[in-house]
C-alpha cells in the first residue's frame, strides 16, 4: 500500500521537474544554450498537461482527491502562464 507521505512526495517532485524545464526554457535566452526556448514551445506545454492529466486521472482512480486538485490546480497555471507568454509577449 502506497502511504499519502510517498504520494505527496510523487506530486511534489512532480511539480519541481515541470516547473524546472519550463522555467529553463523561459530563460533560455539569458544562458550559453539558447536552443532550450524549445522547452517552453506549445509541443512541451501538451505534453505537460497530457501527463498531468494522466497522473490526475490515476490519483482519482484510488481516491487521492487532495493530490488530484493539487496537481490539478498547478498544471492549469501553469499552461495558463504558458499560453498568456505566448500570446502577448515572445516576439521572435
Amino acid at each position: 500500500m502506497v502511504d499519502a507521505t510517498d504520494l505527496g512526495v510523487l506530486v511534489v517532485g512532480w511539480m519541481a521537474a515541470w516547473t524546472g524545464l519550463l522555467a529553463l526554457g523561459y530563460l533560455a535566452d539569458f544562458t550559453p544554450w539558447p536552443r532550450l526556448r524549445i522547452l517552453r514551445s506549445q509541443g512541451v506545454t501538451k505534453a505537460l498537461l497530457l501527463a498531468s492529466t494522466a497522473l490526475v486521472g490515476g490519483f482519482s482512480l484510488a481516491g487521492v482527491m487532495q493530490y488530484c486538485a493539487l496537481l490539478a490546480t498547478w498544471a492549469i497555471l501553469f499552461s495558463s502562464l504558458n499560453w498568456l507568454f505566448h500570446y502577448f509577449g515572445s516576439v521572435e
